[in-house]
């Protein structure tokens, strides 16, 4: 009997982090890839848009690639697709809401050609390589949400994507108990398990109860309803749809990314629009404000977002008024705490009444709680148990719960980005890390921006920039042209006109150092001045700014 090869699991993304999902499967020759996400940056990163997966292992094995499996259509799963296809091309395999999601994010990134998009459903075989795939149906909060179930002669692996165990779901169908048992029943080797909730007891809560939660807020609105959620959110924003149609209210849409969804959405039957409900943003003026509900992006305090600019007065439309009710439909993604906040407190003190998660009920999430993840560990009943989705503390939470339901502790695997897994029969755990980098997109370019970029970046935004212009003539070392300094982005400081006569001396008798010490390099000269008005400022103000010295040599 020939020995059978073993498998590589290799994640890329969503490991160390919620957000940026992508894991690698690599058996011999051949490569499929699950998923391809983005992650949104918090504060600690200024300026930049996205976080992506690190592609490189994948450019590198490019001729293996023979796939790219898609779960479900949120940003943390297809956003870094446009990405990934300025390095290499595989062809897609998604479901029809999915693939409707991919093909309007290739667009907006202006790529047309090259790229198939193959559309799947649940019941679909797939035979790609040394790999048969499978599918089975779960309860998201997104329509056309799958698990995946890889066969290969070493055995099977079952990727369980973004998943919860709505029993009871508002729209669409719900989770596929009796298949998912029935592929555990065959056998599996390993299961890779969403991790997101992990930390939360019981069951998450089913859709129905926000449908409950909006009723009554929608009742007793006493002016305009202005409702912020996801925009891939499917479920909700037809609740939302539901509760306008009860009331007799308008829908108004206010953001791109909202208004291409529901459109998607739509034209493929996954939302059903009542006749003549939306309206136009730059019509809501004609209609009485009772009778005008507006849907918007925003939920995680971004500040170009519909949300974010009704709260600090400058939406083109829309003027928050105190009659408004103000519904934040959604949960802060971990390190948006605080922008989300800042956003309820101004929309507080503009007058609206603002109804969030943890007072209104107004969302529940859609990733299991311990409960479900237990059941799900119980149907498919792996030999081997892989967290996935999720920083440490929610994978290492996640193994303690299979921990309970009877898997052996040594066949628990909590790895990281950019480790090799290699599976066999016999075997399951970390060979090696491939030390993957941090990839950040920053406006139209990408990279891995040099962590000095983002400590400028980081104090410019916290102590602001000081420039300063000296002219010299090195020849005679005489200063002809005496310092200029521009202090921006600095709060009020006592005494201000003294401190900046101080740095203009500063800056002359570090001038007349350099040339006494024979420093006539403006690039020298330049530094020490830096460094000595720095060590002034920390000294005389505590602050601590960017300073940028320009010599003018003559």
């Amino acid at each position: 009997m020939s020995k059978k090869s073993s498998i590589k699991l290799i994640p890329l993304g969503g490991f160390n982090e919620i957000g940026k999902n992508m894991m690698v499967l690599e058996k011999g020759e051949d490569m499929i890839i699950i998923d391809c996400g983005v992650m949104f940056p918090d504060e600690e990163f200024p300026g930049v848009d996205y976080v992506i997966p690190d592609f490189s292992y994948i450019t590198r094995n490019s001729s293996k690639l023979r796939a790219i499996i898609i779960t479900h259509g949120h940003e943390d799963h297809i956003g870094g697709l446009p990405f990934l296809f300025k390095e290499v091309m595989a062809p897609i395999y998604a479901t029809k809401l999915t693939k409707g999601l991919i093909e309007l994010k290739l667009n907006e990134h202006q790529i047309f050609e090259g790229v198939e998009v193959n559309e799947i459903n649940e019941n679909d075989v797939l035979n790609i390589g040394p790999f048969t795939i499978e599918f089975f149906r779960v309860s998201h909060s997104i329509p056309d949400s799958v698990g995946i179930v890889i066969k290969t002669d070493v055995g099977t692996i079952v990727h369980s994507g973004d998943f919860k165990f709505d029993q009871s779901p508002m729209y669409g169908k719900s989770t596929e108990f009796s298949k998912i048992g029935a592929f555990g029943m065959q056998g599996v080797l390993v299961l890779l398990c969403d991790s997101t909730n992990s930390e939360q007891e019981g069951y998450t809560l089913p859709e129905k109860v926000v449908g409950k939660a909006l009723l009554e807020k929608f009742s007793q609105a006493q002016g305009r309803v202005i409702v912020a959620t996801f925009s891939s959110h499917i479920h909700r924003i037809q609740q939302i749809m539901d509760m306008s149609e009860k009331f007799q209210k308008k829908l108004a849409i206010s953001g791109r990314s909202l208004l291409k969804t529901i459109k998607i959405a739509g034209e493929l039957g996954y939302l059903k629009i009542p006749d003549q409900m939306i309206i136009p943003i730059n019509k809501i003026d004609e209609y009485p404000l009772k009778k005008v509900t507006i849907l918007a992006t925003g939920t995680q305090g971004e500040p170009l977002s519909a949300l974010y600019k009704m709260a600090v007065n400058e939406h083109k439309r829309i003027q928050i008024m105190k009659s408004d009710m103000v519904i934040i439909s959604a949960s802060p993604i971990p390190g948006n705490e605080k922008a989300i906040a800042n956003i309820i407190n101004m929309l507080i003190k503009n007058g609206a009444d603002v109804l969030y998660e943890s007072i209104a009920g107004v969302h529940v999430s859609g990733h299991a709680a311990q409960e479900e993840i237990k059941m799900m560990i119980n149907l498919i009943r792996p030999k081997y148990f892989i967290p996935i989705h999720g920083d440490n503390m929610h994978k290492v939470q996640n193994g303690k719960i299979a921990l309970e339901v009877g898997i052996p502790e040594e066949n628990i695997v909590i790895a990281q980005n950019g480790d090799v897994i290699k599976i066999n029969s016999s075997l399951c755990k970390v060979s090696k890390n491939i030390n993957t980098r941090t990839i950040y997109v920053d406006g139209l370019g990408y990279g891995d921006i040099d962590d000095i970029v983002l400590k400028d970046r980081k104090l410019l935004s916290k102590d602001g920039v000081v420039i300063n212009i000296v002219g010299l003539d090195l020849i005679k070392e005489e200063i002809f042209y005496e310092p200029d300094l521009t202090f921006k982005g600095i709060t009020f400081i006592e005494n201000f006109d003294a401190i900046i006569k101080e740095c203009k001396n500063i800056v002359s008798e570090s001038v007349r150092s350099c040339f006494k010490n024979n420093l006539k390099i403006p690039a020298t000269i330049e530094k020490y001045v830096n460094d000595r008005l720095e060590k002034y400022l920390i000294k005389k103000i505590r602050i601590k700014p960017v300073i940028i010295t320009k010599v003018l040599p003559k």
